[in-house]
């Protein structure tokens, strides 16, 4: 066995062992208009989550926070493929942000991110 054999080898492995992802974009409404800013938001959807599926469940997911338009209130969230109904209804219990109501919604689940941000693109030319 050569070298770039077990080069080849080792690479596909540790792919296949990082699973599948899914890209959420969300739109989030706050009362009164307020446009909270991305660090403000990113840290209520990680504590929802933890609030109610734990630590356990926030590692098993895999959650990672791509993006947030604050003009627009559209951001984009990944995922494990097997934690997507968790997230959504992490972000659908999210009630409140720095005591204001607020109500995030899902708006599409994807594969890739492309997708998400053909979507986007979308939404900022209407």
């Amino acid at each position: 066995m050569s070298w770039v054999y077990a080069f080849w080898e080792m690479k596909a492995v540790v792919k296949a062992g990082r699973g599948k992802r899914r890209y959420l974009l969300f739109h989030l409404t706050v009362e009164g208009g307020f446009k909270p800013e991305a660090e403000e938001v990113r840290k209520a959807v990680y504590e929802a989550y933890r609030r109610f599926f734990g630590l356990t469940g926030l590692s098993q997911a895999e959650l990672a926070w791509i993006g947030y338009m604050e003009n627009l209130g559209f951001g984009i969230l990944r995922c494990s493929h097997r934690a997507v109904s968790s997230l959504r209804a992490a972000l659908a219990i999210t009630g409140r942000l720095n005591g204001r109501k607020a109500r995030i919604c899902t708006v599409r689940v994807s594969g890739t991110r492309k997708a998400l941000k053909e979507v986007l693109s979308q939404v900022k030319s209407s």
